[in-house]
Parts: structure tokens; sequence; C-alpha cells
């Protein structure tokens, strides 16, 4: 819908000598402000996102990142947590060919 938009995507990363690495992950922006996405690295970690349109140029958000391997379990490790701030310096709109959601 208008209010809406949804983002998927897939990464796999492959480097001889290490095991193959695929992530999944989904967004969800709503009403062009709020950003809700979880993620997911095959057999690594879990995590989620959530972020907030401030203007056009300023982003803030949050978010968790939880190791599913017995790294995960051990009682010093209690995942990470990220605050980010996006900041867009140059933004040129002459005109909109496809309106997307990135």
């Amino acid at each position: 819908s208008d209010d809406v938009k949804f983002k998927p995507a897939v990464l796999s990363k492959l480097v001889f000598g290490a095991p193959l690495q695929v992530d999944v992950s989904a967004n969800f922006l709503l009403y062009d402000r709020l950003t809700l996405g979880a993620a997911y690295r095959w057999s690594a970690a879990l995590s989620g996102t959530i972020g907030f349109q401030i203007s056009d140029a300023l982003m803030i958000g949050f978010a968790y990142d939880r190791e599913t391997t017995e790294l995960g379990q051990s009682q010093f490790n209690d995942g990470s947590y990220e605050v980010f701030l996006r900041f867009e310096l140059f933004k040129k709109y002459n005109r909109m060919l496809t309106p997307r959601f990135f």
C-alpha cells in the first residue's frame, strides 16, 4: 500500500577457506517515517532494527544482534546493541524516475 513498503533482501558471501554465509532480511517502511526490520544469518545470528526518519536528511535508529551459535549461549555474550545516526549531506532530486524503498 502507499503507507507500508516492504523490502526483502538476500546476501550471500563465499570466501575460500571459510563456510558459505547467507543473510536473509526483511524491512518495512511505515508512513515514510518508521522502519522496522529483522534479519537472519544462516546458522549464526538473528537481529532486529528500528529506525525513525526525523527529516529528509536525518535518521536515527537502534539495532540488536544476537548469536544463535554456542558462542551466543555463553554468559559473557548477551548480543550487541547499536545506535545509529544517518545524515545525508547531498541529495539531488531533479526528478524521480522510479520510486523505491532503499
